[in-house]
């Protein structure tokens, strides 16, 4: 009796796994996810880089702002110095040009060491240029002082240091060729070597600033 009842339990769970298939347990623990839930997963997940998107837009925004209250600031400190320095009136002999104050000594004639003592006998030294603009402003105001088409006007130029570095007194690298530099022998100045260490402005040649030996007797273009 006992081993009857045994076989009529294993035939009842046989017929209840026909009734119910592998494919039904794992659908009945395993249900698919509603379509509906996917998208929501999908729409959640494109606001949140949405979101973050945006966070670092503001972010730019906000760095970009406080740089440009930075230069603002800095731009309203300078301001009435630079006023202040514009509206300076140069002192003594000497001629607001451009942004600087220069004198010719246009009758004095002196080497190059002589004409430097000259200029800072006066407070200055020997001119140099910072740019073109500066460069013609300086030519046009020789021009309007001077009425000898040859001048030599000494410069604070020179290669002393070291033969084919020129150098301003400042210790900057002087601008090379055009429209500084003139010609001389078809040749493009600075070309007369070790004999000629030191810049003038040669009335001869439209004054272009040329080499020449510091020895000559040139007039001072002395600055402040």
């Amino acid at each position: 009796m006992r081993l009857a009842a045994f076989l009529w339990m294993v035939a009842g769970a046989a017929w209840a796994l026909e009734g119910n298939s592998v494919g039904g347990l794992y659908e009945e623990h395993f249900p698919p996810i509603h379509p509906n839930c996917t998208q929501s997963l999908t729409d959640l997940l494109l606001l949140r880089q949405e979101v973050q998107l945006q966070e670092l837009k503001q972010a730019e925004h906000a760095s970009a702002e406080i740089l440009k209250e930075i230069l603002t600031v800095i731009k309203d400190s300078l301001t009435p110095i630079l006023k202040s320095r514009a509206g300076t009136p140069c002192p003594g002999n000497y001629t607001k040009v451009g942004a600087t104050c220069l004198h010719l000594a246009k009758d004095t004639d002196v080497t190059w060491e002589d004409a430097r003592l000259f200029c800072q006998e006066m407070g200055g030294d020997l001119a140099v240029f910072r740019d073109a603009n500066a460069y013609a402003d300086a030519v046009g105001y020789i021009k309007d002082i001077i009425s000898i088409p040859s001048a030599k006007v000494w410069l604070g130029g020179n290669d002393l240091i070291v033969e084919g570095e020129w150098k301003w007194i400042t210790g900057v690298d002087m601008p090379r060729g055009i429209p500084f530099w003139g010609i001389y022998n078809n040749a493009p100045e600075p070309n007369g070597g070790v004999g000629e260490n030191c810049a003038i402005l040669h009335g001869s040649y439209g004054l272009e600033i040329h080499d020449v030996s510091c020895g000559w007797h040139c007039k001072p273009l002395c600055q402040i």
